[in-house]
């Protein structure tokens, strides 16, 4: 078995997550897919393509094992201008390099590492990119190759796309060599550590890392390490303080009805904990009938569905910026009128802003524009406006009348031990209306319609998929606007009848 960068990554996270993963594949149904492992996946195919467009006469080494080392040392050796993907397999340590550039004049090797973001991260294991070269670096010194500079590659989030590509402003490279040097002794004994833990055959003993990190923060495996720890726990307190929890789990007190009363909290903390250890909903009527009444008829509860590619596919785009694909608009008239509904869903791969624009200002007159989490709505239509001129000013006054509904929740107007702590649409839907779910549709989160789209766009999906994949797609965000109705009509009904 070979630590390849990846695996090395996961280790400087959680240790014996990392194990269980190399070892027991058989727990693989039982894994979790955490932040860190969507972080990894997400990592930019497309960037890194699109960046080898900088190493012109390059040569991919597509190959992999032991094949694959023969073929980039062959490379090496007829002094290939630009490797891709060169493999190097040393002391049970498996580096593939984005690019091996090599550097005529000092006659030795550039080596370059492709990121998707659009800046150099570091600081954290798992988004550290001095960690990453240094990783490579360490490999390629005990393959004795000679070397030159190190680099990161990462996106520049200013550029703006007009007409073709322009693939040497859409990227900024740094020099990072003082950086990786200074740090590869620390790497070197973090992977001496890494390659003693992960090829031991006996299982770790006892809990994982991730006994002191927040629920975010967890691994996959989690649970099956930590079986003394509830669904609920401890571990959801809202922001809660690593010292706080380091304490509590010093104690063993994992259950949420074990937090004693003398633990210094904040009063959203110490809200959270009563409503689990009571099981009684705590609700501020008073507060929650002085944000409704500030809110203007007609109703319009807004929802997009937006993909931010980290290439600009249009022009006027910068890197990451959002493409609205599909929006659904509930309208609510008066406080017991019939609901209106208007949808979009774009059908193809060009610019959908224009009608996505045209349409919203053909329907939204007035009124308060009711979101969930609505900074990411308000993001939207500020990008809208600054594309398209014509519309700057009615984004702008939709953006003025934006109510986020979340707020009621996140302030803490109504606490419920059901929410677990969150204020997200899917936590406060199911205590409101049980009925009203998420789990019987196709598509289920953000993530999976960002997915969805691009798969009926393309060219290569059947006529009668793309209808079936529109369809669901219209479900899936049609019910996020129908839940804050539900959700605001409940609320309203409760101070006002109740």
């Amino acid at each position: 078995m070979n630590i390849s960068k990846t695996t090395f990554q996961y280790f400087l996270c959680c240790p014996k997550n990392t194990w269980l993963k190399l070892h027991k594949p058989e727990l693989a149904d039982r894994f979790v897919i955490s932040e860190f492992d969507k972080h990894i996946m997400e990592q930019g195919n497309e960037v890194e393509s699109c960046a080898r467009n900088l190493f012109p006469n390059g040569i991919e080494v597509v190959s992999t094992g032991e094949d694959a080392c023969s073929d980039t040392v062959r490379l090496i050796g007829s002094h290939t201008p630009a490797i891709f993907q060169a493999t190097f397999i040393e002391n049970g340590f498996l580096a593939r390099n984005d690019v091996l550039s090599f550097n005529e004049q000092n006659n030795c090797w550039d080596l370059y590492e492709v990121k998707g973001t659009n800046r150099l991260k570091e600081g954290s294991p798992e988004r550290d990119h001095i960690i990453d070269v240094t990783f490579q670096v360490s490999v390629l010194k005990r393959a004795n190759l000679p070397l030159g500079r190190f680099y990161v590659i990462h996106i520049n989030k200013d550029y703006v796309r007009v007409g073709d590509l322009d693939i040497k402003s859409l990227f900024i490279t740094e020099d990072v060599t003082d950086k990786v040097l200074e740090k590869l002794p620390e790497v070197e004994n973090m992977m001496a550590v890494a390659k003693e833990y992960l090829l031991n055959e006996k299982e770790p003993a006892g809990s994982c890392d991730c006994l002191y990190k927040s629920r975010r923060n967890h691994c996959s495996t989690f649970s099956y390490s930590n079986p003394q720890v509830p669904e609920y726990s401890v571990h959801d307190i809202s922001r809660i303080h690593k010292t706080k929890l380091e304490k509590l789990v010093e104690s063993e007190l994992f259950d949420l009805n074990d937090v004693p009363d003398d633990l210094e909290l904040s009063d959203k903390q110490r809200n959270q904990v009563s409503a689990h250890q009571t099981q009684r909903p705590v609700i501020d009527k008073t507060e929650i009938k002085r944000e409704l009444d500030a809110l203007k008829f007609p109703l319009y509860f807004l929802d997009y569905e937006a993909v931010g590619p980290a290439i600009p596919v249009f022009n006027g785009y910068k890197p990451y910026q959002r493409i609205p694909f599909q929006f659904s608009l509930h309208i609510l008239r008066t406080p017991g009128g019939e609901m209106e509904h208007i949808e979009y869903l774009h059908p193809d791969l060009t610019d959908p802003s224009e009608n996505v624009a045209k349409l919203l200002k053909q329907h939204i007159q007035g009124g308060s524009v009711i979101a969930w989490h609505k900074s990411y709505e308000a993001g939207v239509n500020r990008e809208l406006g600054e594309r398209l001129p014509y519309y700057t000013d009615f984004m702008q006054q939709v953006n003025n009348s934006l109510y986020d509904l979340k707020d009621i929740f996140q302030d803490q107007y109504y606490i419920h031990d059901g929410f677990h702590g969150s204020a997200s649409l899917k936590k406060v839907l199911p205590i409101i209306d049980p009925e009203l779910s998420y789990k019987t549709l196709e598509i289920q989160q953000g993530g999976e319609a960002v997915d969805a789209w691009w798969k009926m766009i393309s060219p290569g999906t059947s006529e009668l998929e793309s209808e079936i994949i529109s369809k669901n797609l219209k479900i899936y965000c049609g019910q996020d606007t129908y839940a804050m109705y539900v959700i605001w009509k409940h609320l309203y009904n409760l101070v006002n009848f109740a």
